[in-house]
């Protein structure tokens, strides 16, 4: 992942707001995305000591947005601050926005949600599969009261290939339909559908699809050296979502 793409929105998004507004309950940034807040420990020089994680919007069994806005952080150089015209050491939350296109924010994930009762694995296209290409699809599912899907709306992908191979597979999910005072009811979500090598990570933006939002769902095509090339190499193995549907 280029860190580099992130440090200049991060710093000119610091510089702007400056410290005194970056406190966790007052607004430091727009809602479309997720956003991941560190705490960090300021030197007298202004540059970074540590840093945790204060909250995150995080849900990746990796922790891919928390690592990257790690790394961002630590790469700061701040104007130190002044205290009786000397520069002291001070501790600040600072808001990490990873802008998703479509995002309606973390309230929109509260209406009533399905959960995936049976799952077809999607397949990765073999051509890119022996390329190591890594990419996805996220996509918007509408899902009917009987828990399976009605139709399905591609908001974006890297490929045609992931897009279809992602589109024919969910299209055949059986859902646990969302309800609402104990009645099955229509809704919309959104999922993305990853895929990745046993080498390569897709991009984050591949991994988080905007809210309201069931999660992830990867799939890893393992590429070890010492499997068969012949005809029974198995194309695909399954990962768990990262982010299962309900949970």
């Amino acid at each position: 992942m280029n860190i580099r793409r992130w440090l200049a929105p991060i710093s000119i998004l610091f510089l702007g707001l400056g410290w005194s507004s970056w406190a966790e309950d007052k607004p430091t940034a727009p809602a479309n995305g997720y956003k991941v807040v560190l705490e960090l420990k300021i030197t007298e020089a202004g540059t970074v000591d540590d840093a945790k994680v204060f909250s995150s919007d995080d849900t990746s069994a990796d922790h891919v947005l928390d690592r990257t806005a790690m790394e961002a952080a630590r790469g700061l150089k701040l104007p130190p601050r002044m205290k009786e015209g000397k520069a002291v050491k001070y501790t600040a939350r600072a808001p990490f926005m990873f802008s998703v296109d479509n995002d309606e924010g973390p309230g929109s994930n509260n209406a009533p949600k399905p959960s995936i009762h049976s799952a077809v694995q999607p397949i990765y296209p073999a051509d890119l599969a022996e390329k190591g290409e890594v990419g996805g699809a996220i996509m918007e599912l509408m899902i009917g009261a009987d828990g399976k899907v009605s139709s399905i709306k591609t908001l974006r992908s890297s490929n045609p290939e992931f897009e279809k191979a992602a589109t024919e597979a969910v299209g055949k999910w059986v859902f646990n339909p969302a309800k609402k005072d104990d009645t099955a009811i229509d809704s919309r979500w959104r999922i993305a559908v990853a895929f990745e090598t046993d080498v390569r990570r897709a991009d984050w933006k591949w991994r988080f699809p905007p809210r309201p939002a069931l999660g992830s769902y990867s799939v890893v095509h393992r590429t070890l050296p010492d499997e068969p090339t012949g005809p029974e190499k198995p194309a695909i193995s399954p990962k768990a979502p990262e982010n299962p549907a309900g949970k």
